[in-house]
């Protein structure tokens, strides 16, 4: 069995310009709900708890903030297609669920 490819690295993440959005992911990231860019921007700003994501899911990482408003949303992070290790792949944004919510609130 081939050794597991090490996750996305949180610590080389541009501060300022984080994400890869481009035309392949810009329409399934923003098909949920009514979320967009400022959303994602909103999570990354409200100092995010970052959580491993399962190993059989796309995504590496789960960051998870509380927006303006209340909500608690989480974006799923995934290597950036461009091989950059100063950007990651967003891969959907959502309401988090009741248990990653109650495991944010207690971790932050």
């Amino acid at each position: 069995m081939p050794a597991a490819e090490p996750p996305l690295n949180l610590e080389l993440l541009d501060d300022e310009d984080p994400f890869e959005i481009d035309g392949d992911n810009r329409p399934h990231l923003f098909s949920h709900e009514t979320f967009g860019e400022d959303d994602l921007d909103d999570v990354w700003a409200n100092h995010p708890v970052f959580f491993r994501a399962r190993p059989d899911g796309g995504a590496d990482w789960l960051m998870v903030a509380e927006v303006p408003g209340g909500d608690v949303l989480v974006v799923p992070l995934a290597k950036p297609h461009s091989g950059q290790p100063t950007k990651a792949r967003p891969i959907g944004i959502y309401r988090a669920g009741e248990r990653l919510k109650l495991r944010y609130l207690e971790e932050r």
